[in-house]
């Protein structure tokens, strides 16, 4: 054991939670120590492959190379249904792994490290329902706003506008202009040497707007950008341009804002990597230390001066809270586990989007995807990496529409992604697939899913083995399943509706297929085919009586000195993508850890 608390915090974890409530805290005087498990992706320049690491990382249209990256990934394979005949009709499943591929990052960054840099700031509701929860106005969403602006530097936006909040205050867009979270958008040469597709796509999805009855008063036309304050109708439907976290058109986020602060505080800021933390360990009902191994096998226990943070992400948190102790005493008890503290439902409340993709095969190869290998060899890459600019600054979304499945939902609960690639969800080696020339892809995301009834459980009490993750989808979960999978059928024929009209240009749809042409049919292909990879909510933030695991300060019932600072602490999944949500519950963390300090 280590002689003594050397460090205020210990931060377990490095991911878009860790890293930045561990920066915070550094940064505002205290000591912090970030353990990771792994290593540091970026790190090496060049490793001798096709594909190095670092780049596969940093280059936004590599993203979905890095997922799978041996370099970096940790992946899990999860069940969809715990009834077997229903989970084996899913063709992405391994007999082998008992589970479909959910891909994960063991290293500096986590799993932004490679997902797809899209940055969309939670709707109100998300924020409100968490006050409503816990009574804690501090969630309320015009204070939540505040973090939003606080960790953004928006460089996307007319300059004048951040003239006009630095000169007298005034803030209209409710952009952040001088965060550490650089936003920008990326004009692709895809769009701009194929401009008559780019209209004719428009064209289309007005089309097909006209055909569902969506144009009115919930259809939006002009404003484009998801994170503009002005005017913001939070019911409205349209089309979306999503902002990237880049700087200079190169993934930038959590990794490069620790990293920053530790050269700048170097006596604050300390980094442990591959090292991995076994257990917590407790004075009583305090959290006082960590056990770990480091890379070389060697065990270690280090005290924390005040608190620890755990921000391990949905799978990992809950697992090191019932390994310590901390969770169901039945479970606990299968395997061995003295109880420190029985909270029943840690594990609990796992939940996800519902994903499926409409993939057309075209009938020629897109003009603008000439050339482009998605490797270090070609012409595109060599434009990105001198100049920053070209194809390979997107991540390959063209633009994004947002729709409501019902026009009774307050705001929309469907996000439709058009993608020049043939993206089929998550299987070894799908990346493989997104170099197809001749494809095209409407990814369709389910947000506000009526299921909350997903587990993750221990497999042993040895540190080692992945948790059981199970999801228990549609008519395993809670909720009224029927309503999301009427939501994804809508979802599927509205884009059909805009490849209608692109006939003379698509060859054949291949997924759902033509043959799924029916609402039955077109059910059950969602629930045999849908995926996701937004897990959260298994630690969370809620009444204890009423399921909660942590207090509304993060603070972890019955146990003092241990908080959880990551996507599980959500009651309810946050529209529409995580990592901008867990920016800003991270930056909340440290403003109430240094509060109570």
């Amino acid at each position: 054991m280590s002689d003594g608390p050397t460090h205020d915090y210990i931060v377990i974890g490095s991911g878009a939670g860790g890293a930045v409530v561990a920066a915070r805290l550094a940064e505002e005087g205290r000591t912090v120590l970030v353990i990771e498990a792994g290593g540091d992706p970026l790190a090496k320049a060049d490793d001798g492959t096709d594909m190095p690491l670092a780049d596969a990382s940093r280059v936004p249209a590599f993203h979905a190379f890095a997922s799978e990256h041996p370099g970096m990934t940790e992946n899990h394979w999860v069940r969809h249904y715990e009834n077997q005949e229903m989970q084996e009709r899913d063709w992405r499943y391994s007999k082998e792994k008992d589970g479909v591929l959910y891909p994960r990052v063991r290293g500096l960054g986590g799993c932004t490290a490679h997902h797809a840099m899209i940055v969309v700031r939670p709707n109100h509701c998300d924020w409100n329902h968490i006050f409503a929860v816990t009574g804690d106005e501090s969630w309320k969403a015009p204070h939540m706003q505040g973090y939003f602006e606080r960790i953004e530097r928006c460089r996307y936006r007319f300059f004048l506008w951040r003239w006009l909040a630095a000169a007298t205050g005034l803030n209209p867009t409710g952009h952040g202009w001088w965060g550490w979270m650089t936003t920008e958008r990326a004009v692709p040469l895809r769009a701009l040497r194929d401009w008559p597709l780019w209209r004719a796509l428009l064209r289309c999805v007005g089309a097909a707007a006209d055909a569902f009855g969506k144009r009115g008063s919930d259809w939006e036309t002009t404003e484009i950008d998801p994170n503009d304050h002005r005017n913001w109708n939070v019911g409205a439907c349209g089309v979306r341009v999503t902002p990237l976290s880049t700087r200079r058109h190169t993934r930038h986020g959590p990794r490069e804002r620790l990293l920053d602060v530790i050269k700048r505080h170097p006596d604050r800021l300390t980094l442990r990597l591959n090292t991995t933390v076994t257990r917590i360990e407790f004075d009583g009902k305090r959290a006082v230390a960590v056990r770990c191994i480091d890379g070389e096998g060697r065990e270690e226990v280090i005290r924390a001066g005040r608190e620890i943070i755990l921000a391990g992400g949905a799978f990992a948190s809950p697992q090191l809270l019932m390994l310590s102790g901390i969770g169901d005493p039945g479970h606990l008890d299968e395997h061995g586990i003295p109880v420190v503290e029985a909270l029943p439902d840690v594990g609990r409340n796992l939940q996800d989007r519902y994903e499926v993709g409409v993939v057309s095969r075209m009938k020629e190869p897109w003009s603008a995807l000439k050339g482009v290998t998605y490797t270090t060899r070609d012409v595109h890459y060599r434009r990105w990496r001198r100049f920053r600019i070209g194809n390979y600054t997107s991540n390959g979304v063209m633009f994004s529409l947002t729709l409501k499945s019902r026009n009774t939902l307050p705001e929309p609960d469907l996000h439709c992604f058009s993608l020049l690639a043939d993206f089929r969800g998550y299987f070894p080696r799908y990346s493989a697939r997104i170099r197809k020339p001749d494809y095209m892809t409407w990814a369709i995301l389910k947000a506000y899913t009526e299921n909350q009834g997903g587990t993750v459980r221990l497999r042993s009490a040895d540190p080692a083995a992945l948790p059981a993750v199970v999801f228990h989808s549609f008519f395993e979960g809670t909720g009224d399943y029927d309503l999301d999978l009427d939501a994804v059928v809508h979802a599927i024929r509205f884009v059909r509706k805009v490849n209608d009209a692109m006939d003379d240009l698509i060859a054949s749809e291949e997924e759902p297929g033509r043959q799924n042409e029916s609402d039955e049919a077109l059910r059950r292909y969602v629930a045999e085919n849908a995926w996701g990879h937004h897990a959260c909510g298994t630690c969370a933030i809620g009444p204890r009586e009423d399921g909660g695991v942590l207090d509304s300060r993060f603070r972890v019932h019955g146990i003092e000195g241990l908080r959880v600072v990551d996507a599980s602490v959500f009651p309810r999944i946050p529209g529409y993508f995580l990592a901008t949500a867990v920016y800003m519950i991270a930056e909340k963390a440290a403003d109430v850890i240094l509060a109570d300090s």
